[in-house]
């Protein structure tokens, strides 16, 4: 095979009242896929731009055959601020897609990136963010609800998911998914409109750039890249990943009592249904509630609190997913 040559070109993108974002291209010229890596539309959720910086050094070198289009931070107003959302907009923007040319900032953002990413023709998508201190790196799966061919995107976007080494979670059943608005997150819209795959990985803590969490990141997005057919770097299997499944994300019991929150088992240890896994405790240590598993599973990340208020989550589980 000859050794790859690629090409690396920066471009910007314009977002009305939100200044410009820069995108890095890594073409290939050998033609193949065309990959979207997106990071930080949340913008307290940093891991993605390192991973990002380091893919836009090491692409040129490992690309085999078509082209990356790297988007190191698609809000950077809530980088520069720590905040999860747009500057002067309490919507999510990862609940905003395929966004409005006229609408609140966070839709504006979304539309701005939406248009520019659809305008590159992408065969799939790696958006990348982050959890808790306490947690463990995944790849999480969008339902496919509409469209056709909804069988094999599915497929396909599970195949790009194991590739990248990581507990594979499907999202909330389809009634939940669709009630949270999941499907106008950036992949949910992708997959459930102009059916194009997608996957979230969500590794590191937030707020700051872990070395060790944007290495597992980076090695995760080389995998599914590897399996979309760009490079050759398969991802190795995390230490973390639980075996069985097919896994989905669910919110763990909530808490009926305001305190001091003690979660039991450690992020991907394994629990029969009944189990204690929570506490809730007063400031002088009494027990003011006991949460059990309704099912059973895993914890895939603590609350980065101490304190909860009542109707709290405890922690986000993961059990299996029956469809």
């Amino acid at each position: 095979m000859p050794e790859p040559r690629a090409q690396t070109q920066k471009s910007n993108l314009a977002v009305p009242g939100l200044g410009e974002l820069p995108v890095v291209s890594v073409r290939s010229d050998r033609p193949g896929p065309v990959a979207v890596i997106t990071a930080n539309l949340h913008g307290d959720e940093c891991t993605g731009v390192g991973v990002v910086h380091r893919l836009r050094h090491l692409l040129p070198e490992r690309l085999l055959r078509g082209c990356v289009h790297l988007y190191p931070s698609l809000n950077p107003g809530g980088l520069r601020e720590a905040s999860r959302g747009v500057p002067g907009d309490e919507r999510d923007p990862n609940r905003s897609f395929p966004g409005a040319v006229d609408g609140s900032m966070a839709e504006r953002l979304a539309h701005a990136s939406w248009t520019d990413i659809l305008s590159r023709t992408p065969d799939l998508l790696v958006d990348l963010h982050t959890d808790s201190v306490r947690a463990i790196p995944y790849a999480i799966l969008d339902r496919v609800c509409r469209g056709n061919g909804r069988r094999e995107l599915d497929q396909r976007c599970q195949d790009l998911a194991a590739a990248s080494g990581l507990t594979v979670l499907r999202e909330y059943p389809r009634p939940r998914y669709l009630r949270y608005g999941l499907d106008r997150s950036l992949p949910g819209a992708l997959v459930n409109g102009p059916g194009i795959a997608a996957v979230t990985l969500e590794v590191g803590p937030r707020r700051a750039l872990d070395p060790r969490a944007v290495e597992v990141a980076l090695q995760a997005a080389l995998g599914v890249l590897t399996a979309a057919g760009l490079v050759d770097c398969p991802a190795p299997a995390h230490a973390s990943v639980v075996p069985g499944g097919p896994w989905r994300r669910e919110s763990g019991p909530r808490c009926t009592q305001a305190g001091v929150l003690e979660v039991l088992p450690e992020p991907g240890q394994v629990f029969p249904a009944g189990e204690i896994i929570a506490r809730v405790r007063s400031l002088d240590g009494r027990t003011l509630q006991e949460l059990a598993a309704p099912e059973a599973g895993f914890v895939v990340a603590v609350p980065d609190r101490c304190w909860v208020a009542s109707a709290s989550a405890c922690a986000t589980l993961a059990v299996r997913d029956g469809g």
